[in-house]
């Protein structure tokens, strides 16, 4: 059963998914953000292609715990996949990723334009591993 998550971007998307044991997260894909119809009709056959039973969102709050703009996008984003692809989504805390993502990318050498793209899908990851963590810590 593989759990897929997203990190819900203001321009990108990025998508990670686990292996089919649930331990080890990977970078899927990078997806520009078209409109939210495009993006669930391409998650929909994402799901299919990868079997994917859960699926879990960055939830973004701010340090001190307040929600905001961001977070009322990605609640209505969760409704729409739950409505449209029919999997309950899950939300993991994603405070922080993106300057963990920043990190791993500088310390791999990665060029600056690059890693400004694959930001969002190394966030994806760490918030995938996270909750993959999490999970086996509760079983």
């Amino acid at each position: 059963m593989r759990v897929l998550a997203i990190d819900w971007g203001e321009k990108y998307v990025g998508l990670a998914i686990s292996d089919p044991l649930r331990i080890i997260a990977q970078g899927l894909d990078v997806w520009e953000i078209k409109s939210e119809e495009d993006f669930v009709s391409r998650l929909k056959r994402l799901v299919e292609d990868y079997q994917v039973k859960e699926i879990v969102l960055g939830y973004p709050i701010s340090l001190r715990g307040h929600e905001n703009e961001r977070t009322q996008k990605v609640r209505h984003i969760a409704e729409l996949i739950e409505s449209v692809i029919g999997i309950p989504v899950k939300f993991v805390d994603e405070r922080l990723t993106t300057m963990e993502a920043e990190k791993v990318l500088l310390e791999g050498d990665i060029k600056r334009k690059k890693r400004k793209l694959l930001k969002n899908k190394q966030a994806a990851v760490i918030i995938l591993q996270k909750y993959l963590d999490s999970s086996s810590l509760d079983t």
